[in-house]
């Protein structure tokens, strides 16, 4: 009798970890798009800078294109990840797919900003993206939210990211 029940135990053991290890590298899957999404994002951003300072509209305009272009495609591969099916799995998802298309609408603007033919429409648009921005904290905070609830509903633990002095 104590077999069984010991057994049993082992059953749910292994079934509760394979759970987490799922919701865990599910999560570290996010994490890992987002990183890449910011290194490639940040390179893309001091080219722009340079153009710009050159007067070099034509190459800023295809730059932020692709800019746009990246976010757009890591949104895609969010949305087209299937959610494990464990706690608090699918909301994850649907913060994760807020703030990647959150992401986007910032080089969506931003490409805007750069294609303006006239200084009222680069002030229109200037302006559509420091509110854009603006909610940057918000869009992040939900999603880190979303993504504590996700790891402590799942039994694993998240990582603290470390700010870099400057």
């Amino acid at each position: 009798m104590k077999l069984k029940q010991v057994s049993a135990a082992l059953v749910l053991l292994a079934l509760i970890s394979c759970k987490s290890k799922t919701a865990f590298d599910y999560s570290q899957a996010i994490v890992k798009m987002e990183n890449d999404l910011s290194a490639d994002l940040a390179t893309a951003d001091l080219k722009v800078a340079e153009y710009i300072e050159a007067q070099k509209t034509d190459s800023a305009i295809m730059m932020t294109q692709q800019m746009e272009t990246l976010a757009g495609g890591t949104l895609k591969e969010i949305q087209e990840l299937e959610a494990p099916k464990v706690k608090e799995g699918e909301n994850f998802k649907k913060a994760a797919v807020r703030y990647f298309s959150y992401i986007k609408s910032i080089y969506t603007s931003f490409h805007r900003l750069t294609m303006a033919a006239t200084d009222e429409q680069k002030e229109i648009e200037r302006e559509r993206l420091a509110k854009i921005i603006k909610d940057k904290k918000e869009a992040t905070d939900a999603m880190q939210e979303a993504q504590r609830k996700f790891a402590a509903a799942n039994d694993f633990r998240i990582e603290k990211a470390t700010k870099k002095s400057q």
